[in-house]
Order: structure tokens, then sequence, then C-alpha cells
């Protein structure tokens, strides 16, 4: 097969392949691993594992081409039929592949008659730890998932930045968000280990994915998936966050803070427009404003994680 001469490539046993490919064949090695460890963990049956894996990867790969699809509008409007199946040339959508990952979580419970928030609490633990591998292999893609010009040097230098050819620093917001998803993975395995009640950790997943990602999205500046300032997968990522509050919020004691907790979320994404607009389109300090931004979308994720405590 002729590979995209712009494409950065490795040599593994003598065969030339994509670098970023090889990134996310590791990611996907990585969550079969946990699937398959939590599977044997919380004493699923016999050939879930790979089930859950197999489907995680149809699904999650479809969804996530067919939500890069829909979204990409580099032609003015959403991709052509035709070129949906040329995958060869790139184009995947993350939140899309969450979509896939939690479908397949329902098919394959369906298939092995058991419980779907047990299969989503599994699938959301293994997302994460493919997330750190796919990040990373992000770096080998120019000017992707990069940060608008630092407007100091504190970063310059370090680890989480770059300089281009006229020694200007922009932040790897690629490197910023593995970081964040290998967090993320820590923090869910752990609530999966001390949770009691189905559903739980998936629950939580969304929540905190949700709101890491729109942050995220608004720190990256390459406009991928964007219409003028608004990012499409950051829009989907406040969605991911109120489904993740609501579904916290079933069964919840205290039906004031679940109404509260839908509030504050709209209230935040309202917010959230505003210092989008600010960050397009004024002079303000860029670090006062993210970290307004922080505190704007912690509010609402502390309540949705207040609420799972509540459930009955």
């Amino acid at each position: 097969m002729n590979l995209w001469d712009e494409a950065e490539k490795i040599t593994l046993l003598g065969v030339e392949t994509y670098r970023f490919g090889c990134f996310v064949a590791l990611g996907l090695v990585a969550a079969a691993a946990v699937i398959a460890f939590l599977s044997w963990a919380k004493r699923c049956k016999k050939g879930t594992a790979p089930l859950l894996s197999l489907c995680c990867m149809v699904l999650g790969g479809v969804c996530s081409r067919i939500g890069f699809c829909l979204m990409n509008q580099e032609l003015g409007d959403s991709m052509p039929l035709g070129a949906w199946l040329q995958i060869t040339g790139g184009g995947w959508s993350m939140i899309g592949l969450v979509g896939g990952a939690f479908l397949a979580s329902l098919v394959t419970a369906a298939l092995t008659r058991q419980k779907t928030a047990e299969m989503a609490d599994i699938t959301a633990v293994a997302l994460p730890i493919f997330m750190v591998a796919e990040r990373l292999g992000e770096g080998s893609i120019p000017d992707f998932d990069v940060s608008r010009a630092l407007e100091n040097d504190f970063l310059k230098g370090s680890f989480l930045a770059f300089t281009d050819l006229y020694d200007d620093a922009y932040l790897a917001t690629y490197r910023l968000a593995a970081i964040c998803m290998g967090i993320l993975f820590a923090v869910l395995l752990a609530d999966m280990i001390r949770g009691k009640k189905h559903g739980d950790t998936a629950a939580l997943f969304l929540i905190l994915y949700g709101a890491m990602t729109v942050i995220l999205e608004s720190l990256r500046y390459d406009r991928f998936l964007s219409i003028t300032f608004v990012h499409l997968e950051q829009v989907l990522a406040a969605v991911v966050m109120l489904i993740g509050i609501l579904l916290a919020g079933r069964g919840a004691r205290k039906k004031k803070l679940r109404v509260a907790a839908v509030i504050a979320m709209f209230l935040a994404a309202g917010i959230a427009v505003g210092l989008e607009f600010a960050l397009d389109r004024t002079t303000w300090n860029r670090i006062l404003i993210y970290g307004v931004y922080v505190v704007v979308m912690a509010i609402p994720a502390v309540m949705g994680i207040l609420l799972r405590k509540q459930r009955a």
C-alpha cells in the first residue's frame, strides 16, 4: 500500500508504517488489556472481554469516522458521501469514538445477557488509556492539536510547549490532553474498585471527560472540526457532560440538587460561549479567562459527582 508522503512514518521490523497509526494500535492493545483485566476481576461471563474489545474497536471506529465526516466543514459543508470511506486520508472524531464505545457496551451486554451498566463501567475505564496513546501520537501530525501563541515565556522550553522557527512558543495541547487522560484513567480505576453500584463509573467518566474536553478543545487553535470560533467537539463534550449529570442524578434522593446541577450545566455552557468569544475577539488576559473557565466547568461537575452519592 502506498503511504502518504507528508505523513510521519517509522519502520518496524523492516516495514514502513505511519507513526500515528502505531500509537493508535498501542492504545487499542492497552485498552483491550484493561477490558480483559476488569472482565476477569468482575467475574464477567466467559468471552466478554474479546467481544467487548472487538465491538469497541468496530463501533468506535465507525462512529468516530461518521462523526468526523458530519462535522468536517473544510469544504464549506459536510463531506460528500463518496469521501466517507477514504479512511487512509485521515479524519476521526474522539467524541464519535466515545459514543461508539458505549454503544459497544450496550451490544455486548445484550449478546451476553449481562448488565449494560456493568459493561459501560468497564468501557469507561478502558477509554482514557486508549486516549493517552492516541493523543501522544498526534505529535506526529504537523500543527495539529496545538494552542495559540503563548503570551509569555512561562512554559517556554518545558515538556508542554514547543517553539517554531520564529522562536514563538505554543502549548502542545495534545501532551496536556494525554496527561489529563492518564489522570482520568487512574481516577476511574480507583472509583470502579471502590464502587458498589453499576453505572457510577461510567457516569463519572462522562462528567469528568466532558468537563476536561470542553477546556482542552478551547485551548487548541488548529481549527479542527470548527465553525469560526466554535469547536464542534467542544459543544458535544458539554452534551456528554450533561448526559453524565443526568445519569448520576437518576434515583437521587435530593431532587433539588439534581435540578440545580442541570441548571448549573446550562449556565456553564452559556458562560463558556462568552469566554470563547472573549478569547477569540478580545485582548483580555488568557490566564485569567481560563482560570474562570475551570471554575465554571468545575461547579456542575462537582454537583454531578455529589449526585452519585445520593442515588438510592
